[in-house]
């Protein structure tokens, strides 16, 4: 399929797509579903373009149509029902519930829903390492559009929360529409029902390797009050693309023991709440404060490690706990996000072998740094160095810690269980 190609589906291309697909002739057809061959042939070439609702009925007989597929014809041809226009319209589909508080993201939200309400900006990807909460933000900015009258709906790479909500045959309709999308058929009935109304898409743990960006662009290009929010560990580096790094939660800052400054930092207050959900007695005191504050560091706030964490204390104590993730950080991260799914060896795979050098030269200083060290590091221009921050930055391995001597010029940091990563896992990366 090529770029920019893409058109609404008609009713006649889609009945044409599903008689070619069954391999059956308009003859064959006209059989199968008691219809004239002429009544078949002015449906497909257009000449007939809203056939009445028995004749679809037939035709998806004749046709051995699934439920959805059906549900597409019917779209297509204008005859989707009464009844799921409003639905779509006065009850708006809802986003999956979040199982979780959202603690230190406020800002994240914020910016978020501010890009995605105006329509202004209609294809922003939430990129960052994996486990560093990109589906809860995307969830907290759906709730929160969902809230403002906006209709939300959810697709999930991941099978188990799949499937957006809403009344069964609107469901039915949609993923039909975004299953027809994502195996390259086109858009097929999803602008019948989208049509005009303003409404988020979410594509949660829509991968690069695995999505065509140029079938959501589609989309976007028949539907043009549709907005799209993907959640992925890399971008997709389009033209038309927003994209907004996520970064792990703040930690206490080094040499920090004040209890009460250290109990406000955004990653102690999801570790104690983690941990008090298993073991309700926890408190953070004077006592264990620094080895909370040092476990939010040598996690670098990163929300499912310190959920993983949060499980080991309830059969362990935090000193033991401590010794184990000084030991090795990154076996210890890569382990706890491996159980969440999330692969750091292959994350680190799409750096090149430059990349992976500066990348270790940085975490290995072990301390915040400028973009000027980095242009040393890389040994050759600014424009090269700044190539390998951006990519380091939108891959969520670097995060901005501060600025040093006025606006602009911000102060970094590699994730600092980076220190121990092994070089192999970027063996085999791409050097493109």
């Amino acid at each position: 399929m090529d770029n920019g190609t893409h058109t609404q589906t008609s009713f006649a291309e889609l009945l044409r797509t599903y008689r070619r697909r069954c391999g059956a002739t308009q003859r064959q057809l006209a059989d199968l579903s008691t219809l004239s061959v002429r009544a078949i042939r002015n449906l497909e070439n257009g000449t007939a373009s809203r056939p009445r609702k028995d004749t679809v009925r037939l035709i998806a007989d004749g046709l051995g149509l699934s439920a959805g597929e059906r549900a597409a014809l019917e779209a297509a041809g204008g005859r989707a029902g009464t009844d799921v226009k409003l639905v779509y319209g006065d009850a708006a589909t809802r986003p999956p519930a979040a199982v979780s508080s959202l603690i230190g993201r406020d800002a994240e939200r914020a910016a978020l829903c501010e890009l995605l309400s105006a329509g202004s900006q209609r294809l922003v990807t939430i990129s960052g390492i994996g486990g560093v909460g990109k589906t809860r933000v995307a969830l907290a900015v759906a709730d929160a559009l969902h809230a403002s009258r906006l209709p939300v709906l959810w697709r999930s790479a991941d099978e188990r929360w799949h499937r957006p909500g809403g009344t069964d045959r609107l469901s039915t309709l949609i993923n039909t529409g975004l299953d027809e999308l994502f195996a390259g058929r086109g858009v097929g009935a999803l602008p019948v029902l989208l049509a005009d109304r303003p409404t988020l898409l979410v594509l949660d743990g829509y991968e690069p390797d695995h999505t065509r960006i140029d079938d959501v662009l589609a989309l976007l290009a028949q539907c043009r009050s549709l907005r799209v929010l993907i959640t992925s560990t890399r971008p997709y580096e389009h033209r038309n693309e927003r994209i907004f790094p996520l970064p792990p939660l703040a930690v206490p800052a080094d040499g920090a023991h004040d209890v009460a400054s250290i109990a406000e930092v955004a990653s102690v207050r999801l570790l104690v709440e983690l941990v008090r959900a298993v073991s309700p007695r926890f408190a953070l005191t004077s006592a264990n404060a620094d080895d909370i504050a040092e476990l939010c560091r040598l996690f670098d706030g990163v929300p499912a490690v310190l959920a993983g964490a949060s499980s080991w204390l309830v059969i362990g104590d935090l000193p033991t706990l401590l010794d184990q993730v000084r030991a090795d950080p990154y076996g210890f991260v890569a382990a706890e996000l491996a159980g969440h799914g999330v692969s750091l060896p292959d994350l680190l795979s799409h750096l090149d072998e430059r990349e992976a050098a500066v990348l270790a030269a940085l975490a290995a200083l072990d301390r915040p740094w400028s973009m000027s060290e980095v242009v040393g590091l890389t040994g050759s221009a600014s424009l090269t160095a700044i190539r390998v921050m951006r990519k380091l930055l939108l891959l969520g391995l670097v995060r901005v810690v501060g600025t040093a001597g006025g606006p602009g010029r911000s102060l970094f940091r590699t994730l600092r269980f980076l220190r121990s990563f092994p070089r192999t896992a970027t063996t085999g990366s791409s050097t493109n």
